[in-house]
């Protein structure tokens, strides 16, 4: 248990939104964000209220830079629901030396700090902010993890080899980090926080899923599998609208981008006439509703706009966003270039 006081000492803040008394029925469902996924994690925590009306839910978000309008948010959301939210705002340090990606901020490490600040309860459903829910949950609580730490949903085939491959995992099937059903009590006695930072001092060079690269190798062997129902990738089968049938789909996680608060989203390919607004109309029952669509944040996004503008036939917009690509491309590589020269400087001078 090397790390898990360390970890313990990060959480400065716990903020209580309780609005239910009775705890003992409650189903516990976690979140670890920043404020830039805030305003899906509402709109997940509604679509779990709005589809489970008849199920007492507690929501503990693990945060860090959460603004006061984002707090205050939270409160409205917790009240107007009935539901309690926890937030549990912590001095990110201690990740500070981790790897992140642009797509796996600092953020995508603090569902390591679940298990531990919630020893006191039994199950802890983990989810990432851009899962909706679609059904009723009451099911995945209920299943029997036959005595494994976790369940969780498998990636695709093709994640599969290349990952396990990579990764030197024999007669495993990897799985998405995206939904975990948590056997707190097993995972904590498992110590996976301290197992994970090995495997991260130790392979740092080919965890390029990070987190999720860490959770496959701690946990191989330990999983028990569910019914992709329980995490239905959103790119999965997006071309055969005709054959998805949204009943047969609890929990929608947005994996690919552009993501559904995202500007780029309804002219990306994977936006289809199925789930177009199924976020969208979670969003607009919270207090995040009404907010503007995210622009392009790098040059990469901002090619795939002008890409996807242009196959939807709005010329003169993917022009434009053409030019921005170009622009942004030669100053990240300048950037990039004049950050090499001085990292060269400084060494020369020690």
């Amino acid at each position: 248990m090397m790390y898990v006081n360390d970890l313990k000492k990060s959480i400065k803040n716990v903020i209580k939104y309780e609005y239910i008394k009775e705890r003992k029925s409650l189903l516990h469902i976690g979140y670890g964000i920043d404020n830039n996924f805030v305003r899906c994690t509402g709109a997940s925590i509604y679509s779990f209220v709005k589809n489970n009306i008849n199920e007492k839910m507690a929501f503990h978000i693990v945060a860090h830079n959460l603004s006061n309008d984002s707090k205050e948010k939270f409160k409205i959301l917790a009240k107007d629901n009935n539901i309690n939210i926890y937030i549990y705002e912590i001095d990110s340090s201690f990740f500070k030396d981790f790897p992140t990606q642009f797509s796996w901020p600092t953020a995508t490490y603090f569902r390591f700090l679940l298990p531990i600040i919630l020893n006191n309860i039994e199950r802890l459903l983990y989810i990432d902010a851009d899962v909706i829910c679609l059904g009723k949950i009451r099911e995945i609580f209920n299943i029997n993890l036959e005595n494994h730490i976790i369940g969780a949903i498998s990636e695709s085939e093709i994640a599969n080899k290349e990952r396990n491959k990579i990764l030197g995992l024999n007669n495993h099937i990897y799985f998405n980090a995206g939904v975990l059903l948590i056997d707190i009590k097993k995972w904590n006695e498992f110590n996976v926080l301290d197992k994970a930072i090995e495997i991260l001092n130790k392979y740092r060079n080919i965890l390029t899923c990070l987190d999720q690269d860490m959770l496959n190798m701690v946990l191989t062997n330990h999983i028990k599998y569910l019914d992709k129902k329980f995490n239905w990738l959103n790119w999965w089968n997006y071309k055969d609208v005709e054959n998805i049938n949204i009943n047969n789909i609890v929990l929608m996680h947005f994996t690919a981008h552009p993501k559904p608060w995202d500007l780029a989203w309804n002219v990306s390919p994977i936006c289809t006439s199925f789930n177009k607004d199924i976020y969208k109309n979670f969003e607009d029952m919270t207090p995040w509703k009404n907010m503007p669509l995210i622009p392009p944040k790098n040059y990469k996004e901002m090619e795939h706009y002008a890409k996807d503008l242009k196959k939807r036939g709005y010329y003169l917009e993917s022009l434009k966003w053409y030019k921005n690509y170009l622009i942004n491309k030669i100053i990240f590589f300048k950037e990039k270039n004049n950050g090499k020269k001085r990292d060269f400087n400084n060494r020369s001078s020690r």
